[in-house]
């Protein structure tokens, strides 16, 4: 990925939001006035969705434009209740050029249950979405919710709240749509493979390949491998031999 995404030219992050939005409340991903969007459009300006505001019916018009701290530019503009959450997740990486949260309900059935989405079981998910873990439940729009999302999308692309729904990065939005929309469909994938019996993941080396072709084709970050850690200092042999033979020599010089 590049450090930073290319600029946007405001207009055309306007429709794209409002699309996007459209897109979420067709699928049944968002419902009433859930979820928001949100795309980085320079170093020091973000597009945000407005809140109480049901996103399958928005204008261009009607998004909001911030700063960096989530401070609307025009007077009376509302913007969304969930900003932490964007604002944190542009803080975490530079190259995320937009955040999508919606609010998947079968993704979201599976955090009720305490399962992981984490499974490895569609190869597809493994290259476009890589690992997806849960952050635990905090209030919806705290500061609790953004910091805790904040620390997974470090090393993730995709990161689940408990009870509460999914947050998508990608360098442009539709990329981060691309990325809910996945993540949905391996979830109902996951969901009726157990309604058969138990899933069989995908073996560790089959991973791996998905993995160095996820890096070929652009897909999801992954966390790095841990460094290990270094092995304790085994013992000296040589001064080992060297005690052995010193204390024979003089047991025979004793015997003479």
């Amino acid at each position: 990925m590049a450090d930073t995404p290319p600029r946007i030219d405001e207009s055309v992050a306007r429709e794209q939001v409002v699309e996007v939005c459209r897109r979420m409340h067709e699928a049944g991903l968002i419902a009433g006035g859930e979820g928001n969007v949100s795309v980085r459009l320079s170093a020091v300006r973000l597009l945000v969705t407005p809140s109480g505001v049901n996103k399958g019916f928005l204008k261009a018009s009607d998004l909001v434009a911030t700063d960096l701290q989530g401070h609307p530019e025009g007077r009376g503009c509302k913007v969304s209740t969930e900003v932490k959450l964007h604002l944190a997740a542009y803080r975490a990486r530079p190259d995320i050029g937009a955040v999508v949260h919606g609010h998947p309900p079968t993704a979201i059935a599976f955090t009720l249950a305490g399962l992981s989405l984490d499974q490895r079981l569609v190869p597809e998910s493994v290259v476009a979405l890589g690992e997806v873990p849960t952050a635990a439940y905090a209030t919806p729009a705290s500061e609790d919710v953004a910091a805790g999302v904040e620390r997974l999308l470090h090393e993730h692309d995709v990161v689940m709240m408990e009870r509460h729904g999914s947050v998508c990065v990608g360098p442009n939005v539709y990329a981060a749509y691309d990325r809910l929309e996945s993540l949905e469909h391996t979830a109902k994938i996951s969901f009726l493979a157990r309604s058969l019996g138990p899933p069989r993941p995908l073996s560790d080396g089959e991973v791996a390949r998905l993995h160095r072709l996820a890096e070929v084709q652009g897909g999801a970050r992954r966390p790095r491998a841990p460094t290990p850690a270094p092995s304790p200092p085994g013992p000296d042999v040589d001064a080992m031999a060297d005690e052995v033979l010193s204390r024979v020599l003089k047991a025979l010089s004793q015997r003479g």
